[in-house]
């Protein structure tokens, strides 16, 4: 086992073993991905009946609870001789899902709902024939939010994941298969036994008895600050 090969970087002095073989693998190669944020400003949705009217002071929260993006549009870049390039624009429809909760002043709910927007959104991205275009948001943000005329208004922010993916047969070195180690059992809670440290520590250096003598600072004849030693 001592020879064995694991997961890790190579040695930057001799590099990375020769492979045992070379295999091909079925696997989704990603060409290209991007993020972008998307902010909307301004986002109403009319306040549903079930609100009655919201008296003055009401307060509104707003969550995100799903984002999906469909490919509207691909539309390949050519070079000067119109031959494609691989790269193309991509246009995406974003349905945003929200959710909201109004509150009263003195704290009471007055109701919850839903609401959905739309938008279009266009990226430049390595996206050649035959490949498929995925998209997910990591991370969203809503607010400020305000009650005004009826309407909750806030302001919606989306983090788009953007990739180009296709389905291939890649060619790889082999090493073999993975063999997994013997997993590492930490010591049970609340104790560690032995327990750390086990000892107090040992004292590095004995303290002075005496307070030592200054040694005199010497200075060459023609040292680095030129004139004469003093």
């Amino acid at each position: 086992m001592s020879n064995q090969i694991v997961p890790g970087p190579c040695c930057p002095e001799t590099g990375c073993p020769p492979p045992s073989s070379i295999d091909c693998i079925q696997v989704n190669k990603l060409y290209d991905f991007c993020f972008q944020t998307i902010t909307r400003d301004n986002i109403c949705f009319a306040l549903p009946p079930s609100c009655c009217e919201a008296p003055p002071g009401s307060t509104a929260v707003g969550t995100v609870t799903s984002v999906t993006c469909t490919t509207a549009g691909v539309v390949p870049i050519l070079n000067s001789s119109g031959q494609p390039t691989g790269f193309a624009n991509v246009t995406l429809l974003v349905t945003v899902t929200l959710s909201f909760t109004v509150t009263a002043p003195d704290g009471t709910i007055l109701c919850t709902f839903s609401g959905q927007f739309s938008f279009f959104t266009s990226i430049t991205i390595c996206a050649p024939q035959g490949v498929s275009i995925n998209c997910q948001a990591p991370a969203t943000a809503v607010g400020p939010c305000v009650i005004l005329d009826g309407d909750v208004c806030c302001n919606v922010s989306v983090c788009l994941l953007i990739e180009s993916v296709a389905l291939v047969n890649l060619l790889v070195p082999n090493y073999g298969f993975c063999v997994p180690a013997p997993c590492v059992v930490a010591p049970a809670p609340p104790f560690s036994c032995p327990p750390v440290p086990l000892y107090p520590p040992q004292c590095v250096t004995p303290l002075p008895t005496t307070t030592p003598t200054p040694q005199p600072v010497e200075f060459p004849i023609n040292g680095p600050f030129g004139g004469s030693g003093v």
